[in-house]
């Protein structure tokens, strides 16, 4: 089982520092009631609820170069439960620390397949957080390739 710790040290470094930075809001992953009468756990929630935010660090394409159809079905996912939450949240987010994701989510976007009210942005991660990020999917992309 691949090791997601680097991940979610990304997803903390999104929420406590590269959004408030962006919003003058603090954040935190929280649990929202959503529109359908059930609960979804957001990556990051303002502290007031007007913003959530779903954050991805996988790239459009597999180890193998194929596009990731896995990896859009979880984006897609996130999209559907953005869509679910109350009126009172004002903005809904997807942010992206892999640029080729960011494209391909911008496509489907232009392409009518991405609600117009869903916010895409890359995030520029520190030197530091992307070297952690790029060993961490080496070792995952090896534990998966057939010996």
């Amino acid at each position: 089982m691949a090791d997601t710790t680097i991940q979610r040290e990304i997803e903390d470094w999104i929420c406590h520092q590269w959004l408030p930075s962006q919003s003058n809001r603090t954040f935190s992953k929280k649990k929202i009631r959503l529109s359908s009468g059930g609960v979804f756990e957001f990556d990051a929630v303002s502290d007031d609820e007007t913003i959530a935010a779903n954050i991805s660090t996988s790239s459009a394409l597999t180890s193998g170069g194929k596009r990731g159809s896995g990896k859009l079905q979880k984006i897609r996912a996130d999209i559907y439960f953005l869509l679910l939450l109350p009126d009172s949240v004002k903005r809904r987010l997807l942010l992206f620390t892999e640029p080729d994701m960011v494209e391909l989510c911008q496509r489907e976007q232009n392409n009518g397949r991405i609600p117009q009210n869903i916010e895409i942005f890359v995030v520029d991660l520190p030197e530091n957080l992307k070297w952690k990020l790029v060993d961490a999917k080496k070792n995952a992309s090896r534990e998966v390739t057939p010996q």
